[in-house]
C-alpha cells in the first residue's frame, strides 16, 4: 500500500512530513498552487516538489474537469503550464464524471493520451470520488482512479464496484477524513486493503470550510509507520515455473491476497501483461498459452 496525499497546503508546512513519508512508504503527492498550476512557477513549489521526488516520493499536478464540462483546451493549457514550471511525474484530474456516456469516455481518453505527450511513464490518475465504469480504466482514460472520497462515517457501507477485483490494487485509491483518531485510521486502512485499494489518505481534518486537506493528520507518523509496517508484513511474493508442456509453462505465485497482473517479455526489455489472478488461495497458477509462438519468454508479476 501506498499514499495519495492531496496537499493543497503551501510549502514549506507540512512538506517535511512527506519527505519523511517518501522514504517509508510509496508516495504519490497531489500539488495545486491553485485550482491548477498558478499563473507563475512559485519557487517554494519547486523546492518542496524537488525535495519529495529526491526522497522517493512521485508528485502530480492537478487539474480539474468539472465532470466533464470545463474546456479541454483550457485543461491543456494547464497541463502546458504544470509541466513547464515543474518537474512533475503526471496529472490528478479532479472532478471526473462517472457515467458510462461515450462522449465523456473519450473526453477523459484524449486528455489522458495529451498527457502522454509531455513525458515518458507519466501517471494520471482521476477521481470521480465514489464508484465508476471500468472502461475509465480499460480504455484507458486514467491509470487509476480514486474511487472513495468523503467523510469517513460513509466509508463502512461503502460498497466498490465488482469490476475492481479484475485491477491491480495499485489502480485505486481510497480518501476519508474527518478520521478522528490515530487508532480509527488505522480500521480505515485495514478497510482500503480489503477493498483491493492499494493508495489511501486518511485524515483528521474535516470538511467544514471546503478544504480537508489543507494539513497533514495529527497522527501522520502514526499513518506512514502502521503503513510501512504492514507493508514489510505481507509473505514475499514468488513467482515460479512449474513445468511446460508443448511450449506452454504453468506458472505459480504466491505471496500476499490480492489482484496480481503477470507480465512476459521475449528480452527482459519490452514487456507485456498476459492476464490478472485475484490471489485469494495460496499459492494459485496460470499458464499462458501464447507462449507457444515464442522460444524464449521470461515473466514477471506485480501487485
Amino acid at each position: 500500500m501506498g499514499l495519495l496525499v492531496p496537499a493543497y497546503f503551501y510549502p514549506p508546512t507540512y512538506w517535511g512530513g512527506l519527505n519523511f513519508a517518501a522514504s517509508r512508504v510509496p508516495l504519490v503527492v497531489i500539488m495545486n498552487p491553485g485550482s491548477g498550476p498558478g499563473a507563475v512557477q512559485d519557487p517554494n513549489y519547486v523546492a518542496a516538489v524537488n525535495s519529495v521526488r529526491a526522497a522517493g516520493g512521485k508528485v502530480l499536478g492537478y487539474v480539474y474537469s468539472s465532470y466533464a464540462a470545463r474546456d479541454t483546451n483550457a485543461i491543456q493549457a494547464d497541463i502546458d503550464t504544470f509541466f513547464n514550471f515543474y518537474p512533475l511525474d503526471g496529472i490528478f484530474v479532479d472532478e471526473m464524471a462517472n457515467d458510462t456516456g461515450t462522449n465523456h469516455y473519450n473526453y477523459y481518453a484524449g486528455l489522458y493520451q495529451y498527457i502522454q505527450t509531455k513525458g515518458a511513464n507519466l501517471l494520471v490518475f482521476g477521481n470521480p470520488g465514489t464508484t465508476t465504469q471500468e472502461e475509465y480504466l480499460s480504455r484507458p482514460a486514467v491509470d487509476g482512479l480514486m474511487t472513495f472520497e468523503n467523510d469517513v462515517t460513509n466509508y463502512p457501507s461503502y460498497v466498490p464496484d465488482g469490476w475492481v477485483t479484475n485491477h491491480l490494487a495499485r489502480q485505486f485509491c481510497h480518501v476519508a477524513y474527518a478520521v478522528t483518531n490515530a487508532a480509527a485510521m488505522t480500521n480505515v486502512v485495514n478497510l482500503a486493503a480489503s477493498r483491493n485499494a492499494g493508495w489511501l489518505f486518511v485524515t483528521d481534518e474535516n470538511n467544514n470550510a471546503g478544504n480537508p486537506y489543507d494539513r497533514l493528520p495529527v497522527y501522520w507518523t502514526n499513518e506512514v509507520n502502521y503503513m510501512r509496517a504492514l507493508n514489510l508484513a505481507q509473505p514475499a511474493t514468488q513467482l515460479k515455473i512449474l513445468s511446460v508442456s508443448n511450449h506452454v509453462p504453468s506458472l505459480q505465485i504466491s505471496g500476499a491476497p490480492g489482484v496480481y497482473e503477470f507480465q512476459a517479455s521475449t528480452n527482459l526489455m519490452g514487456w507485456v501483461a498476459t492476464g490478472t489472478i485475484d490471489l485469494m488461495t495460496n499459492p494459485a497458477s496460470v499458464t499462458e498459452p501464447a507462449a507457444t509462438n515464442s522460444p524464449t519468454r521470461f515473466y514477471r508479476t506485480r501487485q
